[in-house]
């Protein structure tokens, strides 16, 4: 089994990813949801409350950003 400490840098933003999708999906207020089928997986917030408004964020671009940020 590969860890984090062992991982190359690609399975390393594979594993921040998949622990992202976990800990992000919030319910009505931020959920995470593919952007279209067979697309990345986003974090969907809404834009203002009492708003069907969404902004996505993709979870690949912001595991890169904490790959990158960690020793």
């Amino acid at each position: 089994m590969t860890t984090y400490a062992t991982a190359t840098p690609f399975q390393r933003i594979q594993m921040i990813e998949e622990a992202l999708e976990k800990v992000l999906d919030r319910g009505l207020e931020m959920s995470v949801e593919s952007f279209m089928p067979g697309e990345s997986m986003h974090v969907w917030i809404i834009s203002r409350p009492w708003s069907d408004e969404r902004s996505g964020h993709s979870l690949h671009q912001i595991a890169r950003e904490l790959e990158a940020l960690l020793p």
